[in-house]
């Protein structure tokens, strides 16, 4: 109105559809691996096999399952062999020692499966085409 110049209206309002645009699509990218559930990082994840990979106890991480639930919430699931002289006392004490390792130094874990497994078994059921998973 002040430039009297009507042509400028129609180009800011071409412009502010674009930018409404642009970021609706940077929106919907975001939210997409959200909704749909994403992995983890690569370095949470490869953290959280030296976690469990450094206690004792633990033999061998099978494998490991994560999924971005919020962007500060991790489900984790992980298939781990332990010792085979372990009673189910011990076992308990060593699942519960993880647990609160890979929590305190990955706050964003909210969920954490822990599957006591041996490597032989596991071998045979290994999820490969699962997007989550990875070789350990």
């Amino acid at each position: 109105m002040a430039l009297d110049n009507p042509a400028l209206d129609g180009a800011a309002s071409i412009l502010i559809g674009l930018t409404l645009a642009l970021t609706a699509l940077l929106v919907a990218r975001e939210t997409k691996g959200l909704l749909i559930g994403e992995a983890a990082s690569a370095d949470i994840r490869d953290s959280i096999v030296t976690l469990a990979e450094s206690t004792a106890g633990v033999t061998r991480v099978n494998g490991l399952i994560t999924v971005q639930t919020a962007p500060q919430e991790i489900t984790v699931a992980m298939s781990l062999e332990f010792a085979d002289a372990l009673r189910v006392p011990e076992l308990e004490a060593i699942v519960i020692a993880l647990e609160n390792k890979i929590r305190k130094g990955h706050p964003e874990v909210a969920t954490l499966f822990i599957k006591p497994q041996a490597h032989e078994h596991y071998e045979k059921l290994k999820p490969e085409d699962d997007p989550g998973y990875i070789e350990p």
